[in-house]
């Protein structure tokens, strides 16, 4: 039996995850050549495990199967899309190991996951990872346009980094015995998870978002309402908040065990709008640090 015995801070949920994982890791990555395995090992070390966690906690809302090979493909899965846009940024392992390697650890990972699902969740994951390639070629067409609305972005936001959140649920309460409808509303738990995550992650990243003139999702809103750039990253923090809400609806209506359903509700929080509480004041300066806009 592999699962996650706590109702503790979230970060422990992850280094339990990181541990249960941790014991397939050396058989699957003996399956690759040396440097190949070099830049899955570089990708695994920036990863929080969130998605294999999601997978562990998902499986023990409904019962006691040991899912850990299926969090491992899943977390596989997502390292392969983070390299993917390491490649499209030219940032962490394309400026390590280049984009050759990269593409080639890319694809290794894919085979990595697939070997460890059973041929009907092969199905539910290839789904989701078919997404998130559309998600791309959309983002690449949005980068040729001049003028993009919100509609658009929040689409390419969603199938970008809600699919395999909304996958690894579905899959592990799928794994533990769950009905059709119960992995239902888990699956809509982690969509929404993703997406909450994705608005998150773009405010923390505004300044230097602005600094490179990405459009992300804050200075998109602001610029399709007139807002300032303020107003946008605003925006960004309700809609993460909104999403946490209407995942934790979709957790109760599914009927999960209530300890799994606690560590799921903290897991979820910790990874959204806990990011976004606002920090302890820093001592003034005497210089301004206001966003541009705000």
């Amino acid at each position: 039996m592999t699962s996650i015995d706590l109702v503790a801070p979230p970060q422990h949920v992850l280094e339990r995850t990181r541990a249960a994982v941790g014991t397939l890791l050396p058989a699957a990555l003996a399956e690759l050549p040396d440097e190949t395995r070099e830049v899955v090992e570089f990708g695994l070390a920036r990863q929080d495990f969130s998605t294999a966690a999601l997978v562990l906690l998902s499986a023990e809302a409904f019962g006691d199967a040991d899912v850990a090979g299926v969090a491992l493909a899943l977390e596989f899965a997502h390292l392969h899309e983070q390299l993917h846009a390491d490649l499209m940024i030219r940032r962490g392992a394309w400026e390590a190991f280049g984009a050759d390697r990269v593409v080639s650890a890319a694809d290794a990972l894919l085979s990595l996951a697939f070997a460890r699902l059973t041929k009907p969740w092969v199905m539910i994951l290839n789904v989701a990872l078919m997404s998130v390639v559309d998600g791309y070629v959309q983002e690449i067409g949005m980068d040729e346009e001049d003028d993009v609305d919100l509609a658009q972005h929040l689409g390419v936001a969603a199938a970008k980094h809600s699919s395999l959140t909304a996958a690894a649920c579905e899959l592990g309460a799928l794994a533990a015995g769950a009905s059709a409808s119960q992995a239902g509303h888990l699956r809509q738990f982690g969509d929404d998870i993703g997406l909450a995550r994705k608005h998150v992650d773009d405010v923390l990243a505004l300044h230097d978002d602005l600094a490179h003139g990405r459009r992300t999702l804050p200075v998109v809103a602001a610029a399709n309402s007139g807002m300032s750039v303020g107003g946008g990253r605003k925006w960004c923090e309700q809609q993460a908040e909104l999403l946490l809400a209407r995942a934790l609806n979709h957790l109760r209506q599914c009927g999960p065990r209530a300890r799994a359903a606690e560590k799921l509700t903290a897991l979820a929080r910790e990874v959204t709008t806990a990011r976004c509480a606002p920090a302890v004041p820093a001592q003034p300066t005497g210089r301004s640090t206001t966003l541009p806009g705000a």
